[in-house]
């Protein structure tokens, strides 16, 4: 499937699109649903008056032709960058079908709060192209997020914009299974071996119980795949943007579901 933007629609696409507005703007007079378009740069097209709400704006309308930089709610604007970069990996990913879930942090225009965004590629299927993105949001609450992770806002802050990964984790040119993904989120957030065992214990037990030496071993398979002395591998994953992007394991409890 190809990428098509805005200024490039065909006149199919146009009518497509009109169409999807006329759905959203149905969906924002009936329900409170968080939800709206993007085009494929990352400009707003439409939203729900619900989503408006959130980044202090009226109507749903009022997104139009926006950027997350250009929203009147700081905490969006903060992370901009951040759900651009999100965009772009969900555009560009070979699996047409792939969707993102992001878990953002940060004040809104009502406070500080966690939601749950979820992004889908926005496909018409007649012209077999991709025309922009879809997002839902769901609140799961600031304490939900803190009972799992409560040493996070005080490593990296209140905002926060962290993905949800299935599988094995490939960054930059490296890949790190789901277990070493797991030890290495927990390794970004400053916790140590035996903090880790306990946490990985109680949230996520095996037959077999992990032991600090355990955790200590797979800490070491992480430094020999990154080239990393132990002393310097917490610095690296922080670098690596690892903190923002939480195994679905963990995830899972954060949203109450096992369909990711």
């Amino acid at each position: 499937m190809k990428l098509v933007s805005q200024e490039n629609f065909s006149s199919s696409q146009k009518r497509f699109i009109e169409s999807v507005k006329d759905s959203v703007n149905f969906i924002s007079s009936q329900t409170d649903l968080v939800l709206g378009i993007k085009d494929i740069r990352s400009r707003h097209v439409i939203a729900t008056d619900a989503y408006a709400r959130l980044v202090g704006l009226l109507h749903g309308t009022d997104v139009t032709d926006r950027l997350d930089r250009d929203m009147p709610c700081d905490g969006t604007v903060q992370f901009a960058d951040c759900y651009v970069r999100e965009d772009q990996e969900l555009l560009h990913h070979p699996d047409f079908n792939r969707k993102k879930a992001v878990l953002n942090v940060h004040e809104y225009s009502h406070g500080i709060d966690a939601l749950i965004f979820e992004k889908y590629l926005l496909k018409h299927h007649v012209s077999d192209s991709i025309v922009g993105i879809i997002y839902t949001a769901s609140r799961i609450g600031i304490s939900k997020f803190l009972s799992l992770a409560p040493d996070y806002i005080r490593e990296f802050g209140i905002g926060c914009s962290i993905e949800g990964v299935s599988g094995s984790l490939d960054i930059e040119s490296f890949n790190l299974t789901s277990y070493e993904h797991e030890v290495g989120f927990l390794l970004a957030m400053n916790w140590d071996c035996a903090q880790i065992a306990h946490f990985m214990n109680t949230h996520h037990p095996t037959p077999k119980p992990r032991s600090q030496d355990t955790i200590y071993k797979c800490r070491n398979r992480i430094c020999a795949k990154l080239d990393c002395h132990p002393t310097r591998l917490r610095d690296m994953l922080v670098e690596m943007r690892v903190h923002q992007k939480m195994p679905t394991s963990f995830f899972r409890r954060l949203i109450g579901s096992t369909s990711l």
